[in-house]
């Protein structure tokens, strides 16, 4: 597919407006409790975002004093070895490194499942003709680099690996650098609704239940503030029931978020399914891949990363 530079540029442009992470200070009455919270910029923290805008945290005393997005969980995880944030919603593979890694972190509820794709330029219409392809992923460790493994194992594909950003990704494609990429939502449907470009393979293809995000908290909040977690676990239920009572209103807000359409929000929310539950099972098999793809030194036991005592009070 020949495209116009002027069209690559205009897509650039449409897409730079949406790809830029922020730093927000929000502040309410000193007699609530303090969070210093990190989320992705992407649709994987819709819990997140609806809590925010409902005024769910408020509403249960919490007061969000520092709010963080990061284009990655990798770079989300990377701030909690810092020190810099006590709470986050990020993708349980980076949360897997980064307890493998010793950050003494707990998994204390799951946000969603799913919500990750193979995209390639329009061209392909079939995995074949990626063999010796140059295909991209955000990092080792991130759920789409075990998606991409999944993917060229089946399909017994050679290819070259660079490492990009989601929204690097994206441009590389529209541009014609890569081949294809595994990215996670919004990506995908900004890749696919401005870029032109085709779905060859979702998450629930590759992977019937993959876990997807997480809420997670440092052991030593548990410790000596577990009212404090069980208020988050409680405002991510509050906020998850939410998005499936309302849908299109949840959208609308992470529409506003993410700087999407509606329509946007609507088609690529509808490729997640949101819910806190976790299956230890499903993220032993995480755990498992991680390690066998060299991601971590060894695997470990799925229960030793969570906690699940604050979702059974909550149920």
């Amino acid at each position: 597919m020949r495209i116009s530079l002027d069209h690559v540029l205009l897509m650039l442009i449409a897409l730079t407006v949406v790809l830029i992470p922020s730093i927000f200070t929000i502040t309410h009455s000193s007699e609530e409790d303090n969070l210093r919270m990190a989320v992705e910029f992407n649709d994987h923290s819709a819990a997140a975002w609806v809590a925010i805008d409902k005024g769910i945290f408020e509403e249960l005393g919490l007061n969000v004093t520092y709010l963080e997005t990061f284009r990655t969980g990798l770079e989300l995880s990377a701030a909690m070895m810092r020190g810099d944030v006590d709470v986050a919603w990020a993708c349980l593979g980076p949360v897997i490194m980064a307890y493998s890694n010793g950050l003494p972190i707990k998994v204390v509820a799951g946000t969603h499942l799913q919500g990750y794709a193979i995209v390639a330029r329009s061209e392909f219409e079939e995995p074949s003709q990626l063999d010796g392809g140059v295909l991209a992923c955000p990092g080792k460790g991130s759920p789409c680099y075990l998606l991409l493994k999944l993917f060229v194992e089946r399909h017994g594909l050679s290819y070259t690996l660079m490492y990009l950003r989601p929204d690097l990704a994206v441009n590389a494609l529209i541009t014609g650098q890569i081949d294809a990429a595994a990215l996670p939502e919004h990506y995908v449907t900004l890749a696919v609704r401005r870029g032109e470009c085709r779905v060859l393979a979702q998450s629930q293809d590759l992977w019937p239940n993959m876990p997807g995000s997480v809420l997670v908290v440092r052991e030593d909040l548990i410790e000596e503030k577990p009212e404090l977690v069980s208020k988050l676990v409680q405002a991510t239920i509050k906020a998850t029931c939410l998005i499936e009572d309302d849908f299109e209103g949840s959208a609308s807000v992470v529409a506003s978020r993410l700087g999407l359409t509606l329509d946007e929000a609507l088609e690529s929310m509808s490729h997640l399914e949101y819910d806190v539950k976790v299956d230890l099972a499903e993220y032993q098999k995480y755990i498992d891949l991680m390690a066998q793809y060299g991601c971590i030194p060894q695997s470990f036991n799925a229960s030793n990363l969570v906690d699940l005592s604050f979702l059974g009070e909550s149920s």
